[in-house]
């Protein structure tokens, strides 16, 4: 969407201030001068179709012509910072603000500052600009200003700031969907689950069409065990939808989750379309609904329709990634290995296949094959050479510590990481190594680096988080830190397992079963997180369902680490060890 503020500039004729009256406060608002008219509209249509560069150009020719439009200034600004000029969109910022203090320019401001890794002053400069913003006025920006502080400050690990400023939006704009939505995510992450329910029904209230809205009901009544208020959501966000496949795909893998396999697999039957009607446009969502109704043979018949589809080349390579996943998750991986390595070396998903056909190997024990098949694709990348290094090393990281050499592994990264000590996936990488072969504090120093300048990771919360916790380390600080990821990217049953073990380890039992009760069921094959809920049965006395949760977990053929660790735990509830299923 293009920015309000520019669209009034390019649409007026005139340079004059023009006040009107809010509520009782004056309000200032000025117009680009006509002769910028040109160039600022050629602007708006650079930026719509990615061109920043020459957009920049344009907003550069009128400033020549209006020097004092703040609003100018501030867009500018914007565009410089996607374009990695960071000194330069602050110079723009400030002479925005020098002009006049709007919101526009605090917003530039505060994106000024993220870029620069300062959080209190992204803060301080949203917080200003929710002084310049009215929603009696219809102000466009102010739902983004409130949104983008509420964000700021679950940055900076102040839940109850962000609460507060979430409140206040959703007061002022009861259609705000996105901040219910992230209102109610605060309020999950904090185990309040009345009120989370409340503030999405609020939501409704106001825009019964709001699908994200019921799809998020529908996943905390599946968390809550209230499986037939779920299905009854799921089934109005798929009305509401149209039906979406998106919607779908979430709805079996709930059914599936509690047993309902059939009645999952009626849905994919009741949604499904003749051969001669699929288009490569939904295949692939085709495919993830009947993968996730636990019809893997149906997602692959989906993919064999597919190749006679007339489907772009680089759309059908995409497929054979998708085919070999799903061959993979059926056992089938010698071929799923075929078909990676028949990918067409001309194709730019190639080194994604060869990487992925690497992992098969690595899996099987084929070490020398599997760092052989990477070294090969990395010879022959043409495009982005340093993203392919890093994936490379990622992949050949694997393959050490597979087989049996994690120290090697961790030099390769750092090695990376000496050229791009802030790359994500270099540094999450390193971290889970170290974690696992014992360097648990060095793992938390990395993500500790890492979070510095990227506060809003929900990897990197998450990891931090959990590690800490698993060490009964800073468990204060685990515990903000897994709030604010939940509340970043609630429903995910993986962070809420997170929230449920920080909690075990600080000894409030009933909270860890309420957190884990839910992570059990939002994702009910998951062996840690059921060894998880078993641990805290087991510390209140409950053996029997203890027993039965390890039991459970081991039938799920954990890794090795985890496996050991599920046994011991079996073994001290049962007296006996080495008590297996």
């Amino acid at each position: 969407m293009l920015p309000f503020g520019l669209l009034a500039l390019a649409a007026c004729a005139t340079a004059r201030p023009i006040t009107k009256l809010v509520n009782g406060r004056q309000i200032t608002t000025r117009s680009v001068a006509p002769e910028a008219y040109e160039h600022v509209s050629r602007a708006l249509l650079y930026e719509e179709q990615e061109q920043l560069r020459e957009a920049v150009a344009e907003l550069r020719r009128a400033l020549v012509f209006d020097r004092d439009a703040p609003e100018l200034h501030a867009h500018l600004a914007e565009l410089l910072l996607r374009l990695g000029d960071n000194k330069g969109a602050a110079a723009e910022a400030e002479a925005s603000l020098k002009i006049a203090k709007t919101a526009s320019g605090l917003l530039a401001q505060a994106h000024v500052r993220q870029a620069e890794g300062d959080s209190a002053g992204v803060v301080a400069a949203l917080r200003q600009a929710t002084s310049e913003v009215e929603f009696q006025a219809n102000d466009d920006e102010a739902e983004t200003v409130y949104l983008e502080l509420a964000e700021a400050e679950l940055q900076a690990l102040d839940v109850p700031a962000a609460r507060a400023t979430l409140e206040r939006l959703t007061k002022a704009e009861p259609g705000s969907g996105a901040g219910h939505l992230r209102l109610a995510a605060i309020f999950w992450a904090q185990g309040e689950m009345a009120r989370a329910e409340a503030v999405l029904r609020a939501a409704l209230a106001a825009d019964p069409n709001q699908i994200e809205t019921l799809a998020a009901l529908a996943w905390i009544a599946a968390a809550m065990g209230r499986d037939g208020e779920a299905r009854k959501a799921f089934r109005e966000a798929l009305d509401r939808s149209e039906s979406a496949l998106e919607i779908a795909a979430d709805y079996a893998r709930f059914l599936v989750g509690i047993g309902s396999a059939k009645e999952a697999e009626q849905l994919a039957d009741d949604l499904s379309v003749p051969h001669g009607s699929l288009d490569g446009e939904t295949i692939a969502a085709r495919v993830e609904l009947e993968r996730s109704a636990g019809r893997i043979d149906h997602a692959l018949a989906l993919l064999a329709q597919a190749r006679n589809l007339g489907v772009a080349e680089e759309q059908k390579q995409r497929f054979s990634l998708i085919r070999a996943a799903l061959l993979k998750e059926r056992g089938k991986s010698d071929e799923a290995l075929a078909v990676l390595l028949a990918v067409d070396k001309s194709t730019p998903l190639h080194f994604e296949a060869r990487l992925r056909a690497a992992e098969i190997r690595r899996d099987s024990g084929q070490y020398a094959e599997a760092s052989r098949t990477v070294e090969e694709a990395l010879a022959q990348v043409r495009g982005d050479r340093d993203r392919a290094e890093i994936e490379a090393a990622v992949s050949l990281a694997f393959i050490d510590e597979k087989r049996g050499d994690p120290a090697s592994g961790v030099a390769r990264l750092e090695k990376m990481l000496q050229r791009r000590p802030d790359d994500a996936r270099a540094v999450m990488v390193s971290a889970a190594i170290e974690e696992r072969r014992g360097n648990w504090r060095r793992a938390l120093e990395l993500v500790e680096r890492y979070l510095s300048k990227h506060p809003g990771s929900v990897e990197a919360l998450n990891f931090w988080g959990f590690v800490a916790a698993d060490h009964n380390h800073a468990l204060e600080l685990a515990s903000q830190r897994l709030q604010v990821a939940n509340a970043l990217a609630p429903g995910s049953g993986g962070l809420v397992d997170s929230l449920g073990w920080v909690r075990f380890r600080g000894g409030d039992l009933a909270m860890a079963a309420f957190f884990l009760e839910q992570a059990c069921r939002l994702e009910p094959t998951d062996p840690e997180i059921q060894w998880h809920l078993g641990e805290v049965y087991r510390e209140r006395g409950e053996s029997e369902r203890a027993a039965a949760l390890f039991r459970r977990a081991l039938l799920a053929k954990p890794d090795e680490r985890l496996r050991r660790r599920i046994a011991d735990s079996l073994a001290r509830v049962t007296g006996r060890k080495g008590a297996l299923p």
